[in-house]
């Protein structure tokens, strides 16, 4: 996935999962634009997130552990669906998304959280996910931590 300078969404590669959001399950030669008024995407392993201009969270690929929300659990969510809104940054790991509302309220979904989105964490600037793990960053430079379906732990760095 790519967005480029006019805004439009682009993918390639494998659609086995829905990962274009076009209710297609094929691959196509080349990058094929797929979304408009795009302000960044996330993927990982077979789903992505985009997060559009109006602050709208949109969601396709596969959904088994749930990081699609809405979508319902499953291998094949092959539209864009509506995920979240009033939000300014998103993330995604292979179990659980996440995004940052406009608040700097931290709320997350899938991966032992469920599918509905759950709000966990204040004045939140940054955030990241992985495999198992997730981080965020606070706007008084703390480093939360957790795994899925825990609440956030502050890291305590040595000086």
């Amino acid at each position: 996935y790519y967005v480029d300078a006019d805004a439009q969404l682009f993918a390639r590669g494998q659609a086995h999962r829905g990962q274009y959001g076009d209710g297609l399950l094929t691959e196509r030669p080349g990058w094929t634009r797929v979304a408009r008024d795009v302000v960044s995407v996330v993927a990982h392993t077979g789903h992505a997130l985009y997060l559009g201009a109006d602050g709208r969270v949109l969601g396709t690929g596969g959904n088994r552990f749930g990081p699609l929300g809405g979508h319902g659990y499953g291998d094949k969510a092959d539209n864009w669906g509506f995920l979240f809104a009033g939000v300014r940054r998103i993330a995604t790991g292979s179990r659980q998304s996440m995004a940052i509302r406009l608040d700097g309220s931290l709320w997350v979904w899938g991966g032992g959280t469920g599918l509905l989105p759950r709000r966990i964490l204040e004045d939140v600037v940054a955030c990241s996910s992985g495999q198992h793990d997730s981080i965020a960053l606070t706007a008084d430079g703390a480093i939360w931590q957790w795994g899925p379906g825990q609440l956030p732990a502050r890291l305590r760095l040595p000086l």
